[in-house]
Protein backbone atom coordinates (compact mmCIF):
# COMPACT_ATOMS: atom_id res chain seq x y z
CA UNK A 1 0.00 0.00 0.00
CA UNK A 2 3.04 2.38 0.60
CA UNK A 3 4.07 2.15 -3.11
CA UNK A 4 0.35 2.37 -4.49
CA UNK A 5 0.28 5.86 -2.26
CA UNK A 6 3.35 6.97 -3.43
CA UNK A 7 1.91 6.32 -7.24
CA UNK A 8 -1.52 7.65 -6.23
CA UNK A 9 -1.41 10.17 -3.43
CA UNK A 10 -4.41 11.81 -4.34
CA UNK A 11 -6.45 8.55 -4.35
CA UNK A 12 -8.20 7.93 -1.01
CA UNK A 13 -8.11 4.28 0.09
CA UNK A 14 -11.01 2.45 2.89
CA UNK A 15 -9.88 -0.90 3.03
CA UNK A 16 -12.03 -3.50 4.91
CA UNK A 17 -9.71 -6.62 5.79
CA UNK A 18 -11.92 -9.57 6.64
CA UNK A 19 -12.49 -13.00 5.21
CA UNK A 20 -16.40 -12.81 5.73
CA UNK A 21 -18.04 -12.00 2.39
CA UNK A 22 -19.04 -8.71 1.67
CA UNK A 23 -22.00 -7.37 0.26
CA UNK A 24 -20.87 -4.93 -2.67
CA UNK A 25 -24.27 -3.31 -3.67
CA UNK A 26 -25.51 -3.54 -0.26
CA UNK A 27 -22.17 -1.99 1.30
CA UNK A 28 -21.63 0.47 -1.10
CA UNK A 29 -18.25 -1.14 -2.05
CA UNK A 30 -16.24 -0.56 -4.97
CA UNK A 31 -14.37 -3.94 -5.24
CA UNK A 32 -13.21 -6.76 -3.26
CA UNK A 33 -10.35 -9.13 -3.73
CA UNK A 34 -11.86 -12.72 -3.24
CA UNK A 35 -9.84 -16.60 -3.60
CA UNK A 36 -11.84 -19.28 -4.79
CA UNK A 37 -13.62 -19.84 -8.06
CA UNK A 38 -16.13 -17.10 -8.44
CA UNK A 39 -19.64 -18.10 -8.00
CA UNK A 40 -21.36 -14.69 -7.93
CA UNK A 41 -22.69 -14.73 -11.75
CA UNK A 42 -23.69 -11.19 -11.29
CA UNK A 43 -20.36 -9.70 -10.68
CA UNK A 44 -17.19 -9.21 -12.99
CA UNK A 45 -14.27 -11.09 -12.10
CA UNK A 46 -10.89 -10.70 -13.37
CA UNK A 47 -8.44 -13.13 -12.40
CA UNK A 48 -5.45 -11.19 -10.61
CA UNK A 49 -3.12 -14.38 -9.56
CA UNK A 50 -3.03 -17.71 -8.05
CA UNK A 51 -2.25 -18.25 -3.91
CA UNK A 52 0.14 -20.72 -3.08
CA UNK A 53 -0.23 -22.37 0.28
CA UNK A 54 2.23 -24.75 2.24
CA UNK A 55 1.47 -27.18 5.44
CA UNK A 56 3.55 -25.78 8.56
CA UNK A 57 3.88 -26.73 12.31
CA UNK A 58 5.22 -24.61 15.00
CA UNK A 59 8.82 -26.19 16.44
CA UNK A 60 6.82 -26.00 19.77
CA UNK A 61 4.12 -28.01 18.40
CA UNK A 62 6.47 -30.69 16.50
CA UNK A 63 8.92 -30.37 20.29
CA UNK A 64 5.52 -32.17 21.84
CA UNK A 65 4.14 -34.26 19.18
CA UNK A 66 6.76 -34.69 16.61
CA UNK A 67 7.10 -34.75 13.02
CA UNK A 68 4.60 -36.28 10.69
CA UNK A 69 6.26 -38.51 8.33
CA UNK A 70 3.46 -38.62 6.00
CA UNK A 71 -0.40 -36.76 5.73
CA UNK A 72 -2.27 -39.45 6.58
CA UNK A 73 -0.62 -39.07 10.18
CA UNK A 74 -2.37 -35.62 10.21
CA UNK A 75 -5.70 -38.11 10.97
CA UNK A 76 -4.41 -40.13 13.38
CA UNK A 77 -4.68 -39.95 17.45
CA UNK A 78 -1.07 -38.21 17.08
CA UNK A 79 -1.54 -34.89 15.60
CA UNK A 80 -3.78 -31.97 15.80
CA UNK A 81 -4.92 -29.73 13.16
CA UNK A 82 -6.51 -26.23 13.48
CA UNK A 83 -9.82 -26.14 11.09
CA UNK A 84 -9.65 -23.15 9.28
CA UNK A 85 -13.90 -22.25 8.36
CA UNK A 86 -14.98 -21.69 5.04
CA UNK A 87 -16.85 -18.47 4.70
CA UNK A 88 -19.87 -20.16 2.52
CA UNK A 89 -20.27 -23.07 3.98
CA UNK A 90 -19.13 -23.06 7.42
CA UNK A 91 -16.91 -26.05 7.21
CA UNK A 92 -13.75 -26.28 7.78
CA UNK A 93 -10.78 -26.59 4.95
CA UNK A 94 -9.49 -30.07 3.84
CA UNK A 95 -6.19 -30.47 3.24
CA UNK A 96 -5.40 -31.62 -0.61
CA UNK A 97 -2.27 -32.67 -1.36
CA UNK A 98 -0.54 -34.11 -4.31
CA UNK A 99 2.74 -35.65 -5.12
CA UNK A 100 3.50 -37.33 -8.50
CA UNK A 101 -0.21 -38.93 -9.24
CA UNK A 102 -1.09 -39.23 -5.74
CA UNK A 103 -3.55 -37.22 -4.59
CA UNK A 104 -4.99 -37.54 -1.11
CA UNK A 105 -7.48 -35.32 0.87
CA UNK A 106 -6.96 -34.87 4.54
CA UNK A 107 -9.65 -33.82 7.12
CA UNK A 108 -7.90 -33.96 10.20
CA UNK A 109 -8.44 -33.97 14.01
CA UNK A 110 -8.77 -30.33 14.94
CA UNK A 111 -9.81 -29.27 18.89
CA UNK A 112 -10.05 -25.49 17.48
CA UNK A 113 -11.40 -23.81 14.20
CA UNK A 114 -11.41 -20.56 13.16
CA UNK A 115 -12.85 -18.36 10.44
CA UNK A 116 -10.04 -15.50 9.82
CA UNK A 117 -6.52 -16.25 8.41
CA UNK A 118 -4.97 -14.23 11.13
CA UNK A 119 -6.25 -15.52 13.58
CA UNK A 120 -6.01 -19.19 12.14
CA UNK A 121 -1.87 -18.33 11.61
CA UNK A 122 -1.81 -16.77 15.41
CA UNK A 123 -3.28 -20.17 16.44
CA UNK A 124 -0.45 -22.36 14.47
CA UNK A 125 1.96 -20.61 16.27
CA UNK A 126 0.41 -21.17 19.28
CA UNK A 127 1.02 -24.83 18.86
CA UNK A 128 -2.44 -25.91 18.90
CA UNK A 129 -2.14 -27.72 15.43
CA UNK A 130 -0.78 -27.88 12.21
CA UNK A 131 -2.01 -25.13 9.54
CA UNK A 132 -2.75 -24.95 5.64
CA UNK A 133 -1.53 -21.11 5.49
CA UNK A 134 -0.64 -18.81 2.10
CA UNK A 135 3.00 -18.71 1.57
CA UNK A 136 3.34 -15.42 2.23
CA UNK A 137 1.73 -15.77 5.62
CA UNK A 138 4.08 -18.02 6.56
CA UNK A 139 7.30 -16.64 5.17
CA UNK A 140 8.35 -14.53 8.30
CA UNK A 141 7.50 -16.90 11.01
CA UNK A 142 9.24 -19.94 8.94
CA UNK A 143 12.48 -17.55 8.62
CA UNK A 144 12.12 -16.69 11.95
CA UNK A 145 12.29 -20.87 13.00
CA UNK A 146 8.82 -20.21 14.49
CA UNK A 147 6.89 -22.37 11.90
CA UNK A 148 8.23 -25.00 10.28
CA UNK A 149 7.17 -26.15 6.89
CA UNK A 150 5.98 -30.04 6.52
CA UNK A 151 5.93 -32.38 3.17
CA UNK A 152 7.90 -30.65 0.72
CA UNK A 153 7.71 -33.04 -1.25
CA UNK A 154 3.46 -32.61 -1.31
CA UNK A 155 1.82 -30.19 -3.57
CA UNK A 156 -1.10 -28.30 -2.35
CA UNK A 157 -3.36 -26.35 -5.31
CA UNK A 158 -3.17 -22.87 -5.94
CA UNK A 159 -6.23 -20.82 -4.84
CA UNK A 160 -7.03 -18.52 -7.59
CA UNK A 161 -7.34 -15.33 -6.71
CA UNK A 162 -10.01 -12.26 -7.96
CA UNK A 163 -10.92 -8.88 -7.38
CA UNK A 164 -14.33 -8.77 -8.05
CA UNK A 165 -16.91 -5.75 -9.02
CA UNK A 166 -20.76 -5.24 -10.25
CA UNK A 167 -20.61 -4.73 -13.75
CA UNK A 168 -23.46 -2.00 -13.31
CA UNK A 169 -20.94 0.44 -11.56
CA UNK A 170 -18.76 2.48 -13.31
CA UNK A 171 -15.18 1.51 -13.87
CA UNK A 172 -13.72 5.44 -13.04
CA UNK A 173 -10.24 5.51 -13.42
CA UNK A 174 -9.20 5.76 -9.52
CA UNK A 175 -10.70 1.65 -9.76
CA UNK A 176 -9.08 1.02 -13.06
CA UNK A 177 -5.55 1.99 -11.35
CA UNK A 178 -6.44 -0.25 -8.13
CA UNK A 179 -7.19 -3.01 -10.47
CA UNK A 180 -4.27 -2.39 -12.28
CA UNK A 181 -1.81 -2.20 -8.97
CA UNK A 182 -3.23 -5.11 -7.17
CA UNK A 183 -2.64 -7.23 -10.37
CA UNK A 184 0.92 -6.49 -10.89
CA UNK A 185 1.60 -6.51 -7.11
CA UNK A 186 0.02 -10.54 -7.42
CA UNK A 187 1.74 -11.28 -10.27
CA UNK A 188 5.03 -10.05 -8.81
Amino acid sequence: LPDFHARYPDIELQIGVSDREVDLIGDNVDCVIRGGEPIEQSLVARHIGDLRFGIHASAGYLERHGLPAHPRELEGPDHLTVGFLRPRTGRTRRFVMQRGEEQIDVRGRHVIAIDDGDAYLAAGLAGLGIICVPEYMAAAPAARGELVQLFDDWRIESMPMHVMFPPTRHVSQRLRVFIDWVTALMQA
